[in-house]
């Protein structure tokens, strides 16, 4: 079973609603884990992934939010997992690539999507997969109306710059959309990228 990790505990912000949605992410995206995978988990929070990754995995955990960084250090002290107090555009990486990249409620953040693709493949192993969730656009109207009840987090739903169509993900440079499907009754989409070999990986 996935739980829900500890995120309104820590900031007193999210929704009544924010634990739920964050266990039905999780529940999308494990199965896109294999075991002994190497993974980084972007804006990772509190670092929810983490308790349910398969046997094997080596986790790194990146957040812009210097505060979560350290009480997911304070939290997890373990072998083989490491945290980074960074947000994508500033974050550079020298150890092994990871095999799979995870975005959960992320790209929906992010000022271009395009940049950040960009700097994934280099960090990622050929054929290796970014695996991410966001809000699919009909979701926007609901979304907001659910803020105002304090059923979603009002910050982070403020926070959103863009609300993608699977149509943004194909033909993408040096990515291969190969799976694609819509959760919670449409209003969220889950998307697995692979990246395609010999086509370089610098920025």
């Amino acid at each position: 079973m996935v739980k829900a990790g500890g995120s309104a505990a820590r900031s007193g912000l999210d929704g009544l609603l924010s634990g739920y949605l964050k266990k039905k992410r999780l529940q999308q995206v494990l199965p896109f884990i294999p075991a002994g995978a190497r993974v980084l988990d972007v804006g990772c929070d509190d670092a929810a992934l983490l308790e349910h990754l398969p046997a094997g995995a080596r986790y790194v955990g990146l957040d812009s939010r210097a505060v979560t960084i350290e009480l997911d250090r304070q939290k997890f002290r373990r072998d083989n997992v490491e945290f980074v107090h960074a947000d994508l555009a500033g974050f550079s990486w020298a150890g092994p690539l990871f095999d799979v990249a995870v975005l959960a409620a992320v790209l929906e953040h992010l000022d271009d999507l395009g940049q950040a693709l960009t700097r994934l493949r280099s960090m990622v192993v050929d054929n290796g997969r970014l695996v991410a969730t966001t809000p699919a656009p009909l979701s926007h109207n609901i979304l907001r109306a659910g803020a105002a009840f304090r059923l979603f987090a009002r910050d982070s739903l403020a926070e959103h710059k863009k609300y993608f169509r699977r149509s943004d993900f194909s033909g993408l440079p040096g990515w291969e959309l190969e799976t694609y499907r819509r959760f919670e009754f449409g209003l969220n989409q889950l998307l697995v990228l692979r990246k395609l070999s010999g086509q370089g990986t610098g920025p």
